[in-house]
């Protein structure tokens, strides 16, 4: 939105801007999800070994403790009610982990998961939710700054100056970088796997006063 110079019913000269401010930085929380599958001719069977591997999974992970593997889904099914099963006896179970850990030994994770006998489907690379409050804070400052800025360009054009701001809106917007695992390891097979940065945005309307 380009600046513009208002006027409204109190004889008051105000312009309204429009300004977005990013900071970038990167994650310091990787989020692994692992999953164990088994199978057997009876519910009971299936899920006994989908445990049984999820239990070999967690038991191989060198790179976290144990408090930071939770199983988060169970689910056992018909395979002939299925789309597409992974096994070909009557029951397939699946048992889900999320793991968190840093994202320097994310790569480490996916490796051990794997060479257990699980797979990993994805890998999300965040932030802690108080370094990501501080940098909306600071994306919010800047957009300020950049909304004052513009008005004060603006102001200049017209030989007058930018007094108080009256109002000021917000639309956040924030973007982070997730994928699967697959795809991040085969862009990074010399470097290992390597996360962006996340993005945090703040976008501002501010409406100025203008002086007389």
């Amino acid at each position: 939105m380009q600046p513009a110079v208002d006027g409204d019913t109190m004889s008051r000269r105000t312009t309204t801007v429009t300004a977005t401010h990013r900071c970038e930085r990167l994650p310091d929380l990787a989020t692994i999800e692992a999953v164990a599958i088994g199978e057997g001719e009876s519910a009971a069977g299936a899920r006994a070994a989908a445990s049984d591997l999820a239990t070999n999974v967690r038991e191989s992970l060198t790179a976290v403790s144990a408090e930071r593997v939770a199983t988060v889904e169970i689910q056992v099914e018909e395979t002939d009610r299925m789309f597409d099963p992974a096994v070909d006896a009557a029951y397939q179970a699946t048992e889900r982990l999320r793991i968190d850990c840093v994202p320097e030994t994310a790569e480490d994770v996916v490796i051990e998961a794997t060479d257990a006998g699980g797979s990993v489907p994805t890998i999300e690379f965040e932030l802690h939710e108080d370094v990501r409050r501080q940098l909306q804070d600071e994306a919010l400052t800047g957009a300020v700054e950049r909304a004052r800025a513009k008005a004060e360009r603006l102001a200049a054009a017209e030989e007058t100056t930018v007094g108080e701001a009256v109002e000021i809106t917000t639309d956040e917007g924030d973007s982070g970088t997730d994928g699967l695992v697959d795809e991040a390891l085969a862009m990074n097979e010399d470097d290992g796997l390597q996360p962006t940065p996340v993005t945090v945005s703040e976008t501002v309307e501010v409406v100025f006063e203008l002086g007389d």
